[in-house]
């Protein structure tokens, strides 16, 4: 298993852990989680070859739906993050 892979695995588990809690954790668990989502989106685009890696267009899909979630957090919009959330894994599983 290649290191995008990898990478491409964790943002996904970690989005649909999200996706599944977003109302009833804490927000520190909240911000734990996309931070580490966060964390290896930064891990997969600085690989040498992430430009020709099939898993660019998800890990950026995840990528930004993480980025957009984080904001709708720290407003305190939790259904809107939810929202962020499902949209970035639907586009990345096209």
């Amino acid at each position: 298993m290649g290191i995008y892979q990898l990478c491409y695995l964790k943002m996904h588990s970690g989005m649909l852990f999200l996706a599944g809690h977003t109302e009833d954790k804490e927000k520190e668990t909240l911000l734990k989680a996309l931070s580490d989502v966060m964390d290896a989106a930064r891990k997969a685009m600085a690989g040498k070859s992430f430009a020709r890696s099939p898993y660019r267009a998800p890990i950026a899909a995840l990528a930004a739906g993480a980025t957009a979630a984080l904001a709708y957090l720290e407003q305190g919009e939790r259904e809107k993050m939810r929202e962020e959330i499902l949209t970035a894994l639907n586009a990345a599983a096209k």
